[in-house]
């Protein structure tokens, strides 16, 4: 994972836990809400049946008729206490009562089933409870209409709010510690993760510098090859992932003739047939080396194709036009172009026009002839840009690459 995608990864933390916040704040204001509510409803509730004890008491005692108006009935203005004994009903309409709150009052009383506990509205921004009892000495039962006095309304909401309030503020300040807690974290491993991809670069250049070594090979040769190959995939519109791909098989492309033996790699004349054999079994230990590696193993579609040709003449599996990995394609256009244009122990430069006549001969034959005609409008900006310049220039500039697609 390069350092890039590990910034996104960071943003990507902090806004899942930024997400996660709001959500448990909506989730546990709501919760709470519901809980307070509960709790409140509760509360109104015993405050109204005490109410009606005290009410039924005075009723009982009371010599006047059936709603007796010189009662004082404390916030309920509806009442009815049915004796269940053949005494007369007693029943109590406060003047006062909103046509509204009446006319929902008769609605419930006729349809609703008010035989357990109580009932809640509201009507015009009061709340209003129909409450309902077996009385406790008798077979009879209490109903009555209780209106929540204002300032005791007003103190339940607040606490309602408070609570809600209280819920959101522990979330939101528990999410705005974590945050930060998360970020320090994450730095340490990006930090971490930037000592790693390095170590690998590292490990991967002095290892492709080692293959050279080994096949009497320099490192600008294989900066090059990597530099072109890089602007040519960029052409095609590679994304990144693949680019780094591309960089990983253009370093170690080679790296199975570390299992050839010497007086076959390094033999100055032509090789026998056995012997080339032996030569192209580099390819398969190439791929057996970097299969043992996670972040190597991307390296294979080069390791394994860099030898097959267009045409299917090529090893280890003769392919054929688009069954060659891309890169491998890409790779290919690059590694003989530099080599055409490069002094190498068994040749001098060619001339950048006769490099480019020569790889114009094998379109088709050995490279992929949309590649090689896209590389070939470039090649002569690409040679001019790294072509001539020190193995100091080159390795600068390879440096910028690996830092732009690997962090």
């Amino acid at each position: 994972m390069t350092t890039g995608r590990l910034r996104g990864l960071r943003r990507k933390i902090v806004g899942l836990i930024g997400l996660g916040g709001i959500v448990l704040a909506i989730l546990g204001g709501g919760i709470t809400y519901m809980v307070e509510m509960e709790r409140l409803d509760s509360l109104v509730e015993r405050l109204a049946r005490d109410q009606a004890l005290h009410l039924i008491h005075a009723l009982r005692g009371s010599q006047g008729a059936t709603g007796a108006p010189t009662l004082a009935t404390g916030g309920f203005l509806y009442l009815r206490v049915d004796a269940g004994d053949g005494s007369p009903t007693q029943e109590i309409r406060q003047g006062d009562m909103p046509t509204s709150a009446r006319q929902r009052l008769d609605t419930l009383l006729s349809t609703a089933d008010v035989e357990h506990s109580h009932l809640n509205f509201t009507d015009g921004g009061r709340t209003y409870m129909l409450l309902s009892f077996p009385l406790a000495d008798t077979v009879g039962r209490f109903t009555g209409l209780y209106r929540v006095e204002e300032p005791l309304a007003r103190e339940l909401f607040r606490q309602v709010v408070w609570s809600v309030a209280g819920v959101f503020l522990i979330v939101v300040t528990s999410t705005l510690i974590l945050i930060p807690l998360i970020l320090g974290l994450e730095r340490q491993v990006l930090h971490h993760a930037r000592d790693a991809i390095e170590a690998n670069l590292d490990a991967l250049v002095t290892l492709g510098s080692a293959i050279a070594k080994r096949d009497s090979d320099t490192d600008a040769h294989n900066y090059r090859v990597t530099l072109y190959a890089i602007r040519l995939a960029e052409s095609m519109g590679l994304g990144a992932e693949r680019i780094r791909h591309l960089i990983r098989g253009a370093f170690l492309h080679d790296v199975g003739k570390i299992a050839i033996p010497d007086h076959i790699l390094l033999k100055p004349g032509s090789l026998s047939p056995d012997e080339f054999e032996v030569m192209k079994s580099h390819v398969r230990h190439g791929v057996d080396i970097v299969a043992q590696s996670r972040w190597l193993a991307p390296a294979v579609e080069i390791i394994g194709g860099h030898h097959e040709k267009f045409d299917g003449s090529g090893y280890p599996q003769g392919l054929t036009g688009e069954n060659i990995p891309l890169l491998a394609r890409i790779f290919a256009i690059a590694d003989v172009f530099d080599a055409l244009t490069s002094i190498r122990p068994y040749k001098l430069a060619f001339p950048l026009e006769l490099a480019s006549n020569l790889l114009a001969e094998q379109r088709g034959r050995h490279f992929d002839p949309q590649l090689l005609d896209r590389f070939l409008d470039r090649a002569n900006e690409l040679y001019a840009h790294y072509g001539n310049g020190t193995d100091r220039d080159i390795r600068r500039e390879l440096a910028v690459e690996l830092k732009r697609y690997f962090g």
